[in-house]
């Protein structure tokens, strides 16, 4: 096996957690063998919270205990600015774990530094922000992903098998909705999901999720043959409190293909346990709930006439292996490296410029505060 990936981590909130602590589980586990991780640097807004967070990882339990005993922890280095990790020699790719608003700036300087870079969702704020990172990424030869976990998970690929094999028959429509009930007449309005400072709304902290599945489902349809959608219309709710979006819903058409209509909420919940559905002329396949981290999918066959109840539904199990599921992506990330590439085949720079334009679209066709908001793209 090759040397482990050596990873940076930014900021110490429950994303970063997550994240670094997937990489303490034995790969093994999810059946790869090829390649492995090592966390050599951790970056906080002191030594205190940095230090803080590894000792939180040094005294992690069950799957995650593994990497504990294996050296994934090894001389790792907590540090009080992001700078300092991104000039760390030991560290090879940095996972930028920041609000929103902040991805740009901080995977600019990493990429700037040298080092390859893997940002959580959004990947920007605005798709200018996105090209000026592309453009670094390439310049500087430096690998550079869109951390949308989902895409690695094994029902991604068994719901794709499944649409794809042409046994649903054509597509007729899709849609899917990322609704949630966080109390926003209420909640604090410094929360991230309700300051637009830190890019809050349902939009951009949401929209990654129905968006990947419409991405899965529709854009990688053989017979889409990867042309983007067309933007049909789209609609936001304000939450007046903060000016940020209640809800947004838009509808793409891929010609050929079928419509799609996404949906996110952050003021009631969604309905039942299913967060997306691919309507095609045999059979429906719903996806069921949480949009980020399903396990399982339903296939409903179309009855005989309209009279009739369905005659089939068929539930298909496809588990997360062992942790919570961000280690996938992690995978990816460390087998791009070691084979020299600046994007993922998986995951291209080219499938995020189309869910972050279709954000833009949504975003300034509303009337949200951030309706006129540009990124920092050129600073």
């Amino acid at each position: 096996m090759s040397q482990p990936i050596r990873w940076g981590i930014i900021s110490t909130g429950y994303i970063s957690t997550s994240f670094a602590k997937d990489l303490l589980v034995d790969p093994a586990t999810r059946d790869v063998y090829d390649v492995k991780h090592k966390i050599t640097a951790v970056g906080s807004r002191s030594v205190e919270s940095a230090d803080k967070f590894i000792e939180g990882l040094k005294n992690s339990e069950g799957v995650h205990s593994w990497g504990l005993t294996s050296g994934v922890l090894d001389g790792v280095m907590g540090y009080g600015t992001y700078e300092e990790v991104f000039n760390d020699p030991n560290v090879d790719v940095v996972y930028i774990g920041t609000p929103h608003t902040f991805h740009h700036p901080n995977s600019k300087a990493a990429l700037l530094a040298g080092k390859h870079v893997l940002c959580e969702k959004p990947f920007t704020f605005d798709l200018e922000e996105l090209d000026e990172l592309i453009k670094i990424a390439k310049e500087k030869k430096l690998f550079l992903m869109e951390a949308v976990w989902t895409r690695f998970h094994p029902i991604a690929y068994a719901v794709q098998e499944e649409l794809f094999s042409g046994k649903l028959g054509k597509i007729k429509r899709f849609q899917a909705d990322f609704s949630m009930d966080m109390k926003p007449e209420t909640a604090d309005p410094k929360h991230r999901m309700l300051n637009p400072d830190l890019g809050g709304g349902s939009l951009l902290d949401m929209g990654p999720y129905p968006s990947v599945w419409a991405m899965l489902c529709m854009q990688h349809h053989p017979s889409n043959q990867n042309r983007p959608p067309k933007l049909l219309s789209s609609y936001q709710t304000v939450l007046k409190r903060t000016g940020v979006d209640l809800n947004s819903r838009w509808l793409l058409e891929w010609e050929g293909v079928g419509q799609g209509l996404l949906l996110t909420e952050m003021g009631v919940k969604g309905f039942g346990p299913m967060t997306a559905l691919v309507q095609c002329e045999e059979a429906d396949l719903a996806i069921h709930w949480p949009p980020y981290k399903p396990e399982s999918y339903t296939i409903h066959t179309h009855p005989q006439n309209r009279d009739s109840p369905e005659t089939q539904a068929v539930t298909h199990h496809v588990p997360i292996h062992p942790g919570i599921g961000m280690h996938y992506e992690a995978d990816e990330v460390a087998r791009c490296l070691l084979a020299g590439k600046l994007e993922s085949d998986r995951m291209p720079w080219e499938e995020s410029r189309i869910v972050q334009g279709w954000f833009d679209e949504v975003r300034k066709a509303g009337d949200t505060v951030h309706k006129d908001w540009k990124g920092h793209a050129g600073e």
